[in-house]
């Protein structure tokens, strides 16, 4: 029986057809190309990641079963913008919600939500999705990728597996930490249904329309913070990820100077267009806005912790929802160093 949906998935992925910009189709032979090249390097790189976590051999054979019951995507843009109203469906705990939600209420939802997606469309490159199905998805938006290589004139060989350990690293977190799907589910949801309950807000469609006007800089989260309760999940919820990120970061540089020969080129171009405000996909959505500093916040953290206790000291914090950092263990990371390890 299909569950009841926030977001009304068809009508996002129609209203979404108007308002995308359009952006260059590959030929056919090219698009081919792309498509293999980003599914095949997505393999590679998840037992590259898996390899620089370090586990046990048990654990390792674990997350790898896990890894091959997902599924590799890619999208175009109307796909991912469909796919991530699928996410959202997922991720939100109706019970959650202070009063159902319609079939006019997830329309209109939708149309708000298409908005918001279709100014990400051509800014996010990949993303792991580990809420509309349980075994979690990648996925990668061709024409973002020829997008963002070709505007930093870099080489797409090295961009596209330099971008897929970025996203296969947000895979093998989740699947090291079966748990993190439904604490994130959770919090979020907390995120979600909040701001329904203030005055003034009429429904979903209030809340991303608000959403809207954050992404492109024409409010803030203030806009959407209504209680303390909110403020603490969204204090929770940024400094997880800040830590998945500035993880993903560490990896898909450590990795990467194995395997690709121009990845410092490619840090050095990345964090210039991320610092622009084309960051990732939940950050933007939820106003987050994580910049660079931030980012490099989640990094200097994961290395800090690292060069403490290595890497087996600080895979703990897949360990239990207990060991993930606060917001100010991220930037103090002796506090949390002090929390769980004693």
């Amino acid at each position: 029986m299909r569950l009841p949906m926030i977001v009304d998935e068809k009508f996002a992925a129609r209203t979404a057809r108007e308002l995308v910009p359009a952006a260059r189709v590959p030929d056919t032979d090219e698009l081919d190309e792309l498509v293999a090249g980003l599914k095949d390097n997505a393999l590679t790189a998840q037992e590259l990641v898996v390899d620089s976590f370090l586990l046990d051999p048990a654990h390792a054979d674990d997350v790898r079963t896990r890894l091959g019951a997902g599924s590799v995507l890619v999208l175009d843009q109307i796909g991912w913008i469909k796919a991530n109203a699928q996410s959202l469906n997922g991720m939100v705990d109706v019970d959650s919600l202070p009063a159902p939600v319609g079939p006019g209420a997830a329309k209109a939802a939708a149309v708000e939500l298409a908005g918001v997606l279709s100014l990400l469309s051509t800014r996010v490159l990949g993303q792991f999705d580990p809420f509309a199905v349980s075994t979690g998805r990648l996925m990668f938006v061709a024409p973002a990728v020829l997008i963002a290589e070709e505007a930093m004139n870099v080489n797409p060989r090295d961009f596209r597996m330099w971008v897929a350990l970025h996203e296969a690293t947000h895979q093998v977190q989740f699947a090291t930490a079966p748990w993190l799907r439904e604490h994130m589910r959770s919090l979020l949801s907390q995120v979600v249904a909040t701001p329904l309950k203030a005055p003034g807000i009429r429904g979903l469609a209030d809340v991303f329309s608000t959403v809207g006007k954050i992404v492109k800089g024409d409010a803030s989260m203030v806009d959407l913070i209504q209680d303390e309760g909110m403020r603490s999940a969204l204090d929770e919820a940024s400094a997880i990820l800040s830590l998945l990120e500035g993880h993903a970061d560490v990896v898909m540089d450590e990795v990467g100077i194995e395997v690709i020969p121009s990845v410092r080129k490619l840090r050095r171009k990345f964090e210039a267009r991320r610092d622009a405000g084309q960051g990732g996909f939940l950050s933007n959505l939820l106003g987050m806005n994580l910049k660079l500093a931030q980012y490099r916040d989640g990094a200097a953290f994961v290395r800090a912790i690292r060069k403490e206790v290595g890497q087996t000291g600080f895979s703990v914090i897949y360990d239990s929802p207990e060991n993930l950092p606060k917001s100010e263990e991220i930037h103090t990371p002796s506090l949390w160093l002090d929390r769980v390890h004693g």
